[in-house]
């Protein structure tokens, strides 16, 4: 059973004194925790940043004193919904029934209040981070819940008010045992499932599940980009569902030829999350609801998700020709994002390298991804180097002939074992400067 996460003072509710604020701080705390994996890790760099927003004062992370459950939302009188939102308008706390049932800290109706901390739907930010309307401190159960995945890949301070109950996003856990099934073809309930799949070793029928969102999405190849988009997806929650169950089914026994379909999918939901997130005062923040629908809003669900995407089935996940991995002048960041090295205008060498950062000691295996339009007598030297040691501890040199061409993405990967404790972790691409590469992802599994 999982015990309630922060302790509470229940009081009597005449004597509430209602308060929701940030918490100072905050940010400070992300990675203060020893990382717990569960299937989700860290994304440097904007999935660090989305985090620290969420964290901050101009997030959804609040304290809060007076916490109540006075008014419903689903299934009830338009009065009563037009009531919560009016009450909890970014000063007073609320709680109610979530779409399974379940009540954060199980606050019964009419009766208590309570304090903690935990992540409220959304602070009223819009497109990047300006104020669209009042927050709405309505703090949801399954909404924390999910958010709880967050935290813990990110060693951050865990929502309050949660306890062993069946809700939608326990899957997202592989936890199948009275999982609320979900009844409709939607996107997420297509994800949702195949991931139930996926927790039942059912690896073809959480295909079966991925094959009916690809059916959904308007997929189109860009012939500029070399990579698909996805006109079909109004929601931006719908993208990062289908990435979660992506990564994972990649990995879950599917043949060849729906491996390498899966992965070019995940390259290029990765590059339109990553495309698709907020910036404000030069940080990337969350991302509104609806796919770059200005009416939309930032939410803890929504930005969870996406979050939890750009880093699910692996341990840390890095960004090629941005920080904390380096690249040297003469190649170039190219807007799908990818780093390209360019025959004639790129240096041969190390294109990427760093970021020298200290991880557990253990086995583990990196995952480069490249691609090249015409692979040719390419030659990738791809290696896993501990700048402390001064020792290559893995290396996989990759030949023009093990490339697709076309611009396919392949997953090449190297693997590794760590046994100096102040490892500082290199993940290096060696450019032989015969064919135009591109890399995207760098993912430590």
């Amino acid at each position: 059973m999982l015990a309630l996460l922060v302790v509470l003072f229940v009081s009597a509710l005449v004597t509430a004194q209602n308060s929701v604020s940030p918490v100072p701080g905050a940010p400070g705390q992300i990675f203060a925790s020893p990382i717990q994996y569960d299937g989700y890790g860290f994304h440097q760099p904007q999935g660090l940043s989305a985090v620290s927003y969420l964290y901050g004062d101009q997030g959804t992370w609040r304290q809060y004193t007076g916490l109540e459950n006075i008014y419903g939302y689903y299934n009830v009188p338009q009065s009563e919904l037009d009531q919560l939102v009016a009450y909890a308008n970014g000063d007073n706390p609320a709680t109610c029934a979530d779409p399974n049932g379940n009540v954060l800290f199980n606050l019964p109706y009419e009766s208590a209040t309570v304090s903690g901390v935990s992540f409220e739907e959304h602070n009223g930010q819009g497109v990047d981070g300006t104020t669209q309307g009042q927050p709405f401190s309505q703090f949801w159960f399954d909404d924390n819940w999910l958010a709880r995945y967050m935290s813990v890949a990110y060693g951050a301070p865990q929502p309050g008010g949660l306890f062993a109950a069946n809700t939608r996003w326990q899957i997202l856990g592989f936890n199948a045992g009275g999982w609320p099934q979900q009844d409709g073809s939607a996107p997420d309930q297509d994800a949702l499932t195949g991931m139930y799949y996926l927790a039942i070793s059912d690896p073809a029928s959480a295909y079966d599940e991925w094959n009916g969102i690809l059916g959904q999405t308007g997929a189109a190849y860009d012939s500029n980009t070399q990579q698909y988009t996805y006109g079909g997806l109004s929601a931006e929650y719908y993208l990062g569902l289908w990435k979660i169950l992506t990564d994972f089914l990649a990995d879950a026994g599917v043949s060849a030829a729906e491996q390498a379909t899966l992965f070019q999918h995940s390259i290029a939901l990765r590059s339109t999350i990553l495309s698709e997130q907020q910036q404000a005062n030069g940080a990337a923040i969350g991302w509104l609801t609806g796919r770059l629908d200005a009416s939309t809003l930032i939410n803890t669900e929504t930005t969870s998700i996406s979050v939890l995407a750009l880093c699910a089935n692996a341990r840390i996940c890095l960004e090629a020709g941005l920080p904390p991995l380096s690249t040297p002048s003469g190649y170039f960041y190219r807007p799908y994002n990818a780093l390209s090295a360019v025959v004639g205008l790129s240096p041969v060498g190390y294109m990427v390298y760093g970021p020298y950062m200290t991880i557990g000691t253990g086995s583990y295996t990196a995952d480069f991804f490249l691609r090249t339009p015409a692979p040719g007598d390419l030659s990738v030297t791809l290696d896993v180097h501990d700048y402390d040691a001064s020792e290559v501890l893995g290396t996989n040199v990759v030949s023009g002939s093990q490339f697709a061409g076309g611009n396919q993405w392949g997953r090449f990967s190297v693997a590794f074992a760590v046994s100096n404790p102040s490892n500082l972790m290199e993940f290096r691409v060696f450019w032989g400067g015969q064919e135009n590469l591109d890399v995207s992802a760098v993912r430590i599994r």
